[in-house]
């Protein structure tokens, strides 16, 4: 997986402009990727998705956490099973 860059290598506050300038020409940039499908996740830090333990744990894109989330009801307790 590409990891994200910021300009002189530490991460710092942007405008927007700023932002999309950078990202325009060091892909991603300050975009953060999805772990899984390596796609933009359209969040960034602060409220990233991640998978409640596996292999897969994050950062996740909506689409890939609705996949691989547990379907509520599924899990049972161990004394239920």
């Amino acid at each position: 997986m590409t990891a994200n860059t910021w300009p002189g290598g530490q991460r710092h506050a942007m405008d927007q402009s700023a932002h999309s300038a950078w990202n325009a020409n060091n892909y991603p940039g300050t975009l953060q990727l999805c772990s899984r499908c390596e796609e933009p996740t359209g969040r960034c830090e602060e409220d990233s998705i991640y998978a409640e333990g596996g292999d897969e744990a994050g950062p996740l894109c909506e689409q890939c956490w609705e996949l691989i989330r547990p379907i509520e009801g599924e899990q049972q307790c161990s004394s239920e099973s």
